[in-house]
Formats: structure tokens, sequence, C-alpha cells
């Protein structure tokens, strides 16, 4: 073996090592240029390679772009070798994801202040597209409990410009929804191009931009906002008159009206939060239980807690709000464009601030799981799959949609073996759509509060370990830094929370 401390030649140099013959150096247009991928090549071979690619791509060589129909978009890829052995495993799967997927969007759409369709217009359409593009066959794509709350505060801050311009009316009813829904999907659709550009400029690292400890403190701000807009709701008082207002001040404005509690809507709402959460310390305690683990707790929920509302005629006769009569329409066709009276520059703003979050949420989930089942996803990809996701929603009604960490846990869990779960997932989604929405006209509204109160309870549950681990190791600028946007997320504002950890992670 040669010996390195002889005098081994740089690459592209001439030796001048007495021991190396001068007829057997490589002549000077034969230097040796690295591959990009391990070895060597010459210059002229290099350049005869990249002539034949260039000749099959002028050629429509059949081969050259089933290979890039098979990168872009992997679905012809895994498709014809699917295994017909999986096909029973998937649809299972998908099946478990949709019993929870179908109450978490009928709930968070309420925190967008959208009708509860739209909420399920979030979950079909970008489901299906990431199902033939991503790379993940894990993810869970639809609306999550941050994202519905971030798109809900900028709809809920542009319909002040459309109520000032009506002043000192008030809009109709149905320009009030055209109005909000409009916003929604713009941001979507801003949202979906920004994360396709992040994509295909390769920019896939930025997903470790925002620290950890500010994302905790963001996440810990938020879930206690959205917990105290659901309280309002479980205890049955009215929404305060402000259409902009701090969630200091709702939770201000909830305990000074604590006396206008509706007794019976109380009872139900805490009752249904009381039974989610015990259902979940159980299945926590026997986790070896496999029939215990499949339990959809949230539609065993919904369903109970609708059969008790008709029996004894909570809304007609103890006055409990209820879901009522919705429309079940499958979406339709409509480009998304920036209504009249809105801010462009806050949605925009807005669009910016979900993508970050989404990209962040997503990239994680998709990587977790795939190393979890030993297979490799690109987060490049992945981004361009939520950005396509998102665009193609955006012109179906739905608002911005991305990886869900409790859906993809529950997918895995049910040991989904492609995206087929994902497209199974939103068929049931469509079933829902065109069949299920009348037979939830006396479910408690108070009831879909409490199962986003549950889910952001979860999210909650990671916060006390993570500062009392800050705290033993005495990073004190990291507790500093998650507790002081947690304070600003409920003080002021999410957007400000958001704010706060981007800058300071940079």
């Amino acid at each position: 073996m040669h010996n390195s401390s002889e005098g081994t030649p740089l690459l592209g140099e001439r030796s001048s090592s007495p021991s190396t013959p001068e007829h057997l150096l490589p002549a000077p247009s034969q230097t040796p240029t690295p591959r990009r991928r391990g070895g060597y090549q010459s210059g002229r071979r290099r350049g005869q390679r990249g002539s034949t690619a260039l000749g099959r791509v002028s050629n429509f060589d059949p081969k050259w772009w089933v290979q890039r129909a098979r990168y872009y978009v992997p679905i012809t890829g895994w498709l014809p070798n699917y295994q017909a052995s999986n096909l029973v495993v998937d649809v299972k799967a998908g099946f478990m994801v949709a019993c929870l997927l179908i109450p978490q969007a009928l709930s968070y759409s309420s925190l967008t202040h959208l009708p509860p369709a739209y909420g399920l217009y979030t979950a079909l359409v970008p489901a299906l597209v990431y199902g033939m593009l991503g790379t993940s066959r894990h993810l869970s794509m639809g609306p999550e409990a941050l994202i519905s709350v971030l798109t809900g505060t900028l709809v809920k801050g542009q319909l002040k410009h459309l109520y000032g311009a009506y002043s000192p009316g008030m809009p109709p009813a149905d320009t009030v929804e055209h109005f909000s829904t409009a916003v929604a999907s713009a941001v979507a659709l801003l949202s979906g191009l920004f994360t396709f550009a992040l994509g295909m400029f390769r920019l896939g690292f930025l997903d470790s931009m925002i620290s950890e400890s500010s994302l905790r403190g963001f996440i810990s701000g938020t879930a206690i906002v959205i917990i105290i807009g659901q309280s309002r709701i479980m205890l049955g008082i009215a929404a305060a008159s402000s259409v902009h207002s701090t969630p200091w001040n709702d939770f201000k404005f909830m305990l000074s009206h604590l006396d206008q509690t509706h007794v019976m809507t109380a009872i139900v709402s805490l009752g249904a939060l009381l039974f989610l959460r015990l259902l979940r310390a159980v299945k926590s305690r026997f986790k070896a239980t496999t029939w215990l683990q499949q339990i959809p707790d949230t539609l065993v929920v919904i369903v109970l807690t609708t059969a008790l509302s008709w029996v004894a005629k909570l809304g007609e006769e103890h006055g409990v709000v209820i879901f009522g009569k919705v429309d079940g329409d499958l979406p339709h066709f409509r480009l998304p464009r920036v209504p009249t009276y809105a801010d462009t520059k806050d949605i925009v703003s807005s669009a910016i601030t979900i993508t970050m979050i989404g990209v962040v949420e997503s990239v994680i989930v998709a990587r977790e799981y795939a190393s979890r089942n030993h297979y490799a996803v690109s987060s490049n990809r992945e981004l361009v799959a939520l950005g396509v996701s998102n665009a193609v929603g955006s012109a179906f009604g739905a608002y911005p949609a991305f990886g869900s960490l409790s859906r993809s846990k529950l997918n895995d869990r049910a040991q989904a073996k492609s995206q087929l779960s994902g497209v199974v997932t939103a068929s049931l989604v469509v079933a829902s759509l065109l069949g299920l929405l009348p037979y939830l006209f006396h479910l408690p509204r108070g009831v879909l509060a409490a199962i986003i109160s549950d889910a952001v309870i979860s999210l909650l549950s990671a916060t006390p370990g993570a500062v009392a681990f800050l705290f033993k190791v005495q990073a004190w600028s990291d507790l500093f830094l998650l507790l002081f946007i947690c304070f600003c997320s409920v003080a002021a504002s999410v957007e400000t929370g958001i704010l706060l950890a981007v800058i300071i992670s940079l």
C-alpha cells in the first residue's frame, strides 16, 4: 500500500518524486475531475455524459421522463409497485386517522372563524395532493391547532376593516362569511407559494432556524390562548363585543362574566373534556392493550354527546347551543384573491409566519417517523409537496394545512405502510361531507371546544419538563426566552410571540 508520507501528489499536480516515471503522469488535458458522488472522471468523459443526458431530454427518452416523474411525483414510483398485502393495513390506518381528523377539522374551523365545512375542505384537498407528492408515509396532512389559531387571528384582524367599512351599520352575514373565507384562502395560497419556493431553492434546512426554547415558548403561549378562548365556549359565556382584542383581555372578560355561565352547557362540555382526559390517561397506563389503544376517543365523545343532546333535547329545552344545520357540499373551484377592505400586507406577513411554523412542525414529524420506520424522506421534496398541497387547496376553500403530530402518531401506531392511508382518510372526509353532517345537528358546540382543549392540553404536556430541564442545567437565558415568549403570546398576541421567537433565534 502506498504510504501518504512519501509525497502523494495533490489532485491536478505533477509529481516531483523521482520514483514516478515522467511518461506515467497524466497529460494536462486528461487531468482527473472530481465526480459529484465519489470517484473521478475525466473532463472529456464528463462532457460526453452531459451531452448524452441532453440528448435524452431532446429526444424525449421515456426512461428519463419516468425517472423524473418518480422523483417529483412519488406516487408514480410507489403505486405501481404497491403490495396488495398492505392494502388492509393502510385502509385500517386511514380509517383510524379519519376518526380523529374529522372531529378535529370540525372543531378547528371555529378557531379560524370559518364555517365547519371549511375545516373538512382543509382536511380533503391538501391531503389528496400530498398523497401524490409527499415522501412521508406517515405524515397526516390537514388542519392543525397552531396553524388554525394563526389563521383565525388573521381573519379576526381583517374583519375589523370590513366592520369599519359598514359602520355604523353591520355587514350582512353572507358578506362576513365570503370575506372570511376569501382571507383564509388567500393566506393559504401565499403560504403554499412560500413553502414551494423554499423547497425549490433547497432550503429544507430552515426547519432548524427557530431555537427549541423559542418554539416551546410559542407553542405553550398559543396553547394557553386557545384554552382561554375555548373555556369561554365550554362555559356558555357570550363572546365580547370587540372584534379585535388581546388574549389577556379575553381572559379578563371571561373572569368578569363567570356569573353568566350556562350551567347545562358547562356540565356537558366539561364532562366531555373530563372523559377525554381520563380515556387518554387510561391509554397511557395500559399501552400494551391493543384494543384500548384503537378506541377513537374523539369520535366516541361526539357520538355519545350527540345522542344525549337529541334524547334530552338539550338545544330545544335547555338552551344549549348545538351544531345545527350545515351544508355539506363538496368544495367548488374558485381562484383565491384578496377581498376588498382586506390589508394585503397583513395577509403576506401572516403567510410568512404560518409557513415558518408549518414547515418546522411538518418536517420534524416527517423525519421522526421516517427514522422510526427506516425509510428516507427529502426535506426539500417535502416542502414542495406541502407548498403545492396548500396552493391547490386554496382554490377549493381550504385554509393553510400542514402535518399534525397527533394524527401522524396515530398513523404510525396503526402501522401504515404507504401514503395510501392518507388517501383513504381523504376519501372518508368526502363521505362525511356528503352524508355525515346532517347527523351532527344536535351536537353541542361546547363539545367541539372540549375536543380542541384536549388537543392543546397535550401540547402543554411537554412544557413543565422543558422548564425543569432548563432550570436543572442552569440554562437561564433559554429559560427566560421560553417564559418571555410564552408571556408575550398571551399578554399581546400570537403574532407577537412568533415574531419575537424568530427575531431572537436569528
